[in-house]
């Protein structure tokens, strides 16, 4: 008798095609290795992995918008300053989308959904654009002086940089990849 292991698959039979046909390691429900989906503790049907997350999504009713109202307003007073961060931007910029996260996630009380998370990304990138988009229209009206460009352009870079990793770096967080 051999001895199988929860994470390994229960095979209780083959298709006429010769797939194996295996069994969902909760439901019991028979399932094919193309619609079987791997968890740590083993193979799940498609119908338990959705109720399974059915569970995680928690957020209530005002979430989604405090979650955007406190991701704009620490992303566009971060945006702020980047002029003066200059170099540094690449340093600070993924700690204020850390303390984006983690603010966010105090105020609605550790509750989660993607619904959340977009509106944190979206709150993020939000926050940054009334600092961005003023720059971006003041280079592209410049004269064609050569010097009067490339000397808006660095703080342009530094503000689009902000603006990338802030927003990533906060919507990262929120998929649970740690920095």
């Amino acid at each position: 008798m051999t001895e199988t292991h929860e994470h390994e698959p229960e095979i209780i039979g083959e298709n006429p095609d010769g797939t194996p046909v295996l069994r969902c390691n909760r439901c019991g429900k028979p399932i094919t290795p193309e619609t079987a989906v791997l968890t740590p503790t083993g193979y799940r049907c498609q119908d338990c992995i959705r109720q399974q997350q059915k569970v995680f999504d928690n957020t209530k009713g005002l979430d989604l918008l405090i979650g955007f109202l406190i991701s704009g307003i620490i992303s566009f007073a971060g945006s702020w300053f980047v002029p003066r961060f200059g170099f540094f931007t690449l340093l600070i910029a993924p700690g204020i989308g850390a303390l984006i996260f983690n603010a966010v996630r105090i105020a609605v009380k550790r509750r989660r959904s993607k619904a959340l998370n977009s509106a944190i990304l979206a709150g993020a990138l939000i926050g940054s654009l009334p600092m961005l988009v003023p720059q971006m229209l003041n280079v592209i009206t410049m004269s064609s002086e050569l010097l009067s460009v490339i000397g808006n352009l660095t703080p342009l870079i530094w503000r689009v940089v902000y603006t990338v990793l802030v927003a990533t770096t906060a919507y990262a967080q929120t998929k649970g990849i740690r920095l």
